[in-house]
């Protein structure tokens, strides 16, 4: 069966359960996270220069995409997929794995204090900080009881890297997609 599912991402903490896909494209409204345990199903979200989070529970089987942007990783959105695998699939969250994808690195990712002040950064400097979104949210896998063993960084960069992503800080409209699934 071919199946997938994706959302007008909004940058902020809302994540769907999704148990019965139907054949071809689902489009579904203000979401930033998808969750299955439907090996008959892909989860998508695009990002440019945000994260692609996939958080994977081996037991039980099922698994989490999410768009973390600055806003909806302050809002809670890892928490949030954390917690819908929890309750909707019995997954246990010092088993879960987490994966921070491809996004703008710390070096080229330059935020203001209203950025700083959502994440609770420490003070770096007076008016600019450089954000390492991935960094935040691992950290943020880690206190909601991720071991750090089971957590994994991509070190591309979306604006610096070589490997061709799009990046919207370096100007592209384009986006790239966040694909997960469970094989049968």
């Amino acid at each position: 069966m071919g199946a997938a599912v994706h959302a007008r991402q909004v940058h902020g903490n809302n994540a769907g359960w999704h148990d019965r896909p139907q054949l071809g494209l689902m489009l579904v409204e203000d979401l930033d996270g998808h969750a299955t345990s439907s090996p008959d199903l892909l989860l998508t979200v695009s990002v440019a220069d945000c994260v692609p989070i996939f958080l994977v529970s081996s037991r039980p089987r099922a698994v989490c995409l999410l768009h973390g942007g600055w806003r909806g990783v302050a809002a809670g959105i890892v928490e949030a997929g954390i917690g819908l695998l929890n309750q909707r699939a019995g997954a246990v969250v010092a088993g879960l794995q987490l994966h921070a994808g491809p996004a703008i690195c710390r070096e080229c990712y330059e935020v203001g204090p209203e950025v700083a002040a959502a994440l609770q950064l420490p003070g770096v400097g007076p008016d600019r900080w450089r954000l390492d979104l991935r960094a935040a949210i691992a950290q943020r896998g880690v206190i909601a009881g991720i071991p750090p063993a089971r957590i994994t960084i991509s070190t591309h960069c979306t604006r610096c890297g070589v490997a061709g992503f799009w990046s919207h800080r370096g100007g592209c409209r384009e986006r790239q997609l966040g694909v997960a699934g469970i094989r049968r």
